[in-house]
């Protein structure tokens, strides 16, 4: 039996609701994830601030990484944010770590290594994913949050194809941009409070051999 127009578009809102629910969307109708609605909301272009978040640099077409989709949002609460990184015995060039990188979550990390590695699309290129730091987002930040996006093999660098990530839109990441000069904003401990990662167990300390 062919449904109606009507028929039609009340099943596709019941189906991008329930795909909604399935990916951990909002369910407070600003469309953001429970975990982070409730600490934030979500700006429009035009609204004070918005042009901060500088979310062309964290949208990114299929292949390239960063979030498929991003949301501007302004913390309204102080919140915890979490970043892996290579540790503090690599240094690139310029004498500094990956520490203060763009790249963040709002949930700590869990799992193994690799399954971190694939959740937020990391290549192994960009980050050895040895150490956590756990750091503090302060009220009135504006920062871009969304589903990953899809990284591909160009995109990593990997001459063999092989290195290759989905898109994610269960784990959110959180773009900070140039969150060195950020500080008022993201206020991080002296790095002797983070932790080298159990590569079994990233959400514990790696133990002394």
């Amino acid at each position: 039996m062919a449904m109606g127009f009507s028929g039609g578009l009340r099943v596709a809102a019941m189906g991008c609701a329930l795909l909604l629910a399935a990916c951990g969307g909002g369910d407070d109708g600003n469309g953001l994830q429970p975990q982070i609605a409730a600490s934030a909301e979500v700006l429009q272009s035009g609204d004070a601030g918005y042009e901060r978040a500088v979310i062309g640099s964290a949208v990114k077409a299929a292949g390239q990484g960063g979030v498929s989709e991003g949301f501007v949002i302004r913390i309204v609460q102080d919140i915890p944010v979490w970043r892996m990184w290579s540790g503090p015995a690599k240094i690139d060039s310029r004498g500094n770590t990956n520490r203060m990188g763009g790249w963040w979550s709002y949930d700590a990390p869990k799992g193994t290594v690799q399954q971190y590695r694939a959740a937020y699309e990391i290549c192994n290129g960009w980050n050895d994913l040895k150490w956590v730091v756990k750091c503090t987002l302060k009220a009135g930040s504006v920062v871009v949050v969304g589903p990953g996006q899809s990284v591909s093999a160009q995109t990593c660098g990997d001459v063999t194809g092989l290195e290759n990530y989905a898109a994610n839109p269960v784990d959110w990441q959180l773009y900070i941009d140039k969150p060195w000069n950020r500080g008022a904003e993201l206020v991080c401990p002296d790095v002797s409070a983070d932790y080298e990662a159990d590569p079994a167990d990233i959400s514990r300390a790696k133990t002394a051999s």
